[in-house]
């Protein structure tokens, strides 16, 4: 992934309503820039002019399509992983699982963390959770336990 992707772009009260009109709405898009490994959230007036840029530490954004599918590719494509994902009935979950953990060495600051979950019948049953970095644009966790602990290895018998 590179650039900005732009995760969502909603309308709403301008920050200075005091000054418009009650029917005049600011667009404020929410997006991720891959080149600063930071949230941006801007605001635009009605015209269209850029009145705030801000870049909130800590927030999760919900993934573009080709950021789903990229999170996806990563896990099917990784030698430790795609023996358990690449099957038939297995379904992939990873929408909106961004995962960033103060100290942790891939998934803290500047990082675009993502769960990817494998499950069997018809999503009942995880077989794997891995977690990738969309940032570093690699698995980082073949096996990511979610209680914090990372597993020491990756069981391929499922």
């Amino acid at each position: 992934m590179r650039g900005y992707v732009e995760s969502s772009r909603v309308t709403d009260f301008c920050p200075d309503q005091s000054e418009r009109r009650d029917d005049e709405r600011c667009v404020v898009t929410r997006g991720w820039d891959y080149a600063r490994g930071q949230n941006i959230v801007r605001t635009f007036d009605p015209n269209g002019n850029l009145i705030a840029t801000q870049y909130p530490p800590g927030a999760d954004l919900s993934l573009t399509e080709p950021e789903r599918q990229r999170a996806a590719a990563l896990v099917k494509l990784d030698p430790r992983t795609r023996d358990i994902v690449n099957k038939p009935d297995v379904m992939l979950w990873h929408g909106g699982f961004a995962m960033r953990e103060p100290g942790d060495p891939f998934c803290d600051r500047g990082s675009r963390c993502i769960r990817v979950i494998a499950a069997v019948n018809n999503g009942d049953d995880v077989i794997l959770h891995s977690v990738v970095d969309l940032m570093s644009d690699r698995v980082v966790y073949p096996d990511y336990v979610p209680s914090g602990r990372k597993a020491a290895h990756l069981s391929l018998e499922h």
